[in-house]
């Protein structure tokens, strides 16, 4: 009776471990909810410093805030539907902001070097899911 009672023990402790340990993972790694001060704060950052496109308008979604850096992802566009030019020109990208900085990778061969700069590992195949469609 008593090796029974030890291995249920051992069992609860095991899975309680288990629970807590993804419980801190999944919290560290999802942002809490924005309220839409906070989100509309990120948007017109990322509109005023984040895409060359003139008179934007962006969506962004945010992969996590940690202290005063946020991570995410911009698609933007022009605010304008004056051209079918204009609506094809669509800007999105990673980003990464600190404090009131915006800061993304380079367009081209640089990409995936400055992802490695600029954004934790655990983030980098959210990025590039977006990056090839598959997020979107």
């Amino acid at each position: 009776m008593g090796q029974k009672i030890k291995r249920f023990g051992f069992g609860v402790g095991t899975a309680l471990t288990v629970a807590f340990a993804i419980t801190s993972c999944g919290l560290a790694s999802e942002p809490t909810a924005l309220s839409d001060e906070d989100q509309a704060s990120i948007v017109e950052l990322v509109q005023e410093q984040g895409t060359v496109i003139e008179a934007p308008t962006c969506s962004v979604e945010v992969f996590r805030i940690e202290d005063s850096t946020t991570y995410g992802w911009a698609s933007c566009a022009p605010s304008s539907n004056e051209s079918a030019d204009a609506m094809a020109q669509v800007d999105a990208f990673p980003f990464r902001i600190d404090g009131q900085d915006l800061r993304r990778p380079d367009d081209g061969s640089k990409f995936d070097e400055d992802v490695k700069e600029l954004f934790p590992e655990d983030l980098r195949s959210a990025i590039n899911q977006h990056a090839t469609g598959a997020g979107s």
